[in-house]
Formats: C-alpha cells, structure tokens, sequence
C-alpha cells in the first residue's frame, strides 16, 4: 500500500507536467493513441464508477450542511461557463465545429481534479467534493440544455440522445459504485487506496486518444485554441471571485468555488464530441487542450494561495 500512495502522491504533486507529457506523446507519435480515442465512453465510465466507489452518505450531508453554497457555485457554473464557451466561439472567430467543442466544456460539470487542486490551494475540500458530485449528478439534465441553447443554432443537435449518453457515461456508473460501496464498501478498502491512480490514468488515455485524432486541427489552429482555452479557463477563476467576494464568502469556501468552475470535466466533453459529432473530431479539441491548460492554471493557482498562507502565518 505504500507504493500506491507513493503513486498517488506522484499523480497530485506532479499532474500538470503529466498531462502535458502525455499530451505531448501523444502529439508526436499520434498512430500509439489513435484507438484510444474509441476507448473514451469505457474509460470515463471507470472514472464514474471510481468516484460512486468514494461517496458515502457523508458526502451527501456536507450538502446539506452547507447548501447554498453548493447551490451558488452550480448556479456559476452552468450559467456562466457554457455562455464564456459561447462567447470565446465568437470572439475568436472559430469554425461551428471547434467552437461546439467550447460550449461542450463549459456545459460540463466540474472536473474530479478540482477536489485535488482545492486540497492544494488550502481550500474547502468538503464544499469542492460536494459541489463536483452535485453538478455531476445534475448533468444529465443540465448539459444537453445548455449545449441546444447555444449551438442548437448552429450545429444539428437532439436533446434526448445526448441526455441518455451522460446517463449512460455519468449515472449509472456512479449508481453502481454507491450501490456497491454501501454493500461492500467496507472489504473492498485497499481498492479505494488505488481509485485516484486509476481515475488519473484513465484520464490520460482519454486525452491521449483525443490529442491524437485532433493532431491536424490542433496544428491548425494551435496558437489560438489554446489562448482561447485559457481565456474561458481563467473566466471561471475571476467571475467566481468577485460573485463570492459579493456574498461574502470566506476564503477556503472561495478557493473551492474558483476550482470547481474553472476546472471542468473535459474528458465528458470530449468523450460527447466524439460520440455525437464524429466523424469530425473538431470538437473534441477544446476537451484535450482545455485538460492541459486547467491543469496548470489550478496548479499555479494552488501554488499562490499556499504561499499567501504562508506569508500571512509569519
């Protein structure tokens, strides 16, 4: 078991540069990753399970201990994050196809990484765990409505096919995982030691299978791709800032709820491009570079609030 925290410990101290490792990699030597992008659905589906796996009525109950909280950062999140996706399309003048890719990501729910970045940046892991399950679970409903309200102009999409495929990808596996943990949750501890590994190397593999398909478009557009995910990343940070700041929220409980809305679940939205818009890959390039560019936002923001603290204990 030490070798696994060991691992695991690796993964959260250094998730940054192994994304953009494997990214890299994969980029170069795109023919190694290309099946992997057919392994998205499966994969993502692992990761769901994984967290069913985690949660426990006491997750359940930081809800309702801190509700409106829990209900402030979703409101950011889904109003706010598919409307920056909306408006990067139009700023930067991208294709129908790319620019979907941007809405997707913002429709999306919170990343699992946040709970990671919250627990670096000194932040309300607590809050970061509850906001991530809540908007996960709301997903189903939430993300095809977003995604019809802003490219349902411009890109053929039906709504119901969609809302069955993040049943599909985000529902039943997490149902699974609490059915199970609740049976058996209490034999099966030494598997919940490995659960954060798993999740981190499954979502590799999503994100290498993406990059490599989405090689040409990133060569492409590259340059802009890329400011155009740091803009809608570094949104979610400051709308949430100044939302909190208004209601006066303290610092660890804001910390979370920056996380949590600058950091989406890019691998669903890429997984939901390739699903649903294939066999054009364009919009699943937001969802790889968007996986690149949180993680090192949300490792450089931690890395600032532990230094304020720092500063301020001395």
């Amino acid at each position: 078991m030490s070798f696994i925290r060991t691992v695991n410990r690796l993964f959260n101290d250094y998730l940054a540069w192994i994304v953009l490792a494997m990214a890299v990699i994969a980029f170069l030597m795109p023919e190694v990753f290309m099946g992997a992008a057919k392994q998205t659905v499966p994969l993502l589906q692992l990761v769901m399970f994984s967290m069913g796996l985690t949660l426990t009525g006491k997750v359940f109950l930081d809800v309702f201990k801190q509700p409106w909280q829990v209900i402030l950062v979703s409101l950011i999140q889904f109003l706010w994050m598919p409307l920056a996706g909306w408006l990067v399309g139009i700023v930067f003048g991208f294709s129908p196809e790319i620019a979907l890719g941007f809405i997707l990501l913002g429709a999306a729910p919170g990343g699992t990484a946040s709970n990671v970045m919250t627990f670096l940046a000194n932040g309300n892991v607590p809050l970061s765990v509850s906001a991530t399950t809540v908007s996960t679970l709301l997903a189903p409903v939430l993300t095809p409505i977003f995604i019809v309200l802003y490219a349902g102009q411009t890109v053929d999409i039906t709504f119901w096919p969609m809302f069955m495929s993040i049943v599909n990808i985000i529902a039943v596996p997490i149902a699974l995982g609490i059915i199970v943990n609740y049976f058996i949750g209490s034999r099966i501890e030494p598997v919940k030691e490995i659960l954060p590994t798993v999740g981190a190397v499954a979502v590799l593999v999503i994100l290498a299978g993406v990059t490599a398909i989405s090689r040409n478009d990133i060569l492409a557009n590259g340059v802009m791709i890329f400011l155009a995910c740091l803009v809608q990343n570094v949104s979610g940070y400051v709308v949430t800032y100044f939302i909190c700041r208004l209601f006066g929220s303290t610092v660890p409980d804001r910390r979370a709820m920056q996380i949590e809305v600058a950091m989406q679940n890019s691998a669903l939205a890429a997984s939901l491009a390739l699903k649903h818009f294939a066999p054009t890959p364009q919009a699943a390039v937001a969802g790889a570079v968007f996986s690149i560019i949180h993680n090192f936002t949300g490792s450089i923001f931690a890395g600032i609030c532990r230094r304020n603290d720092s500063k301020s204990t001395h």
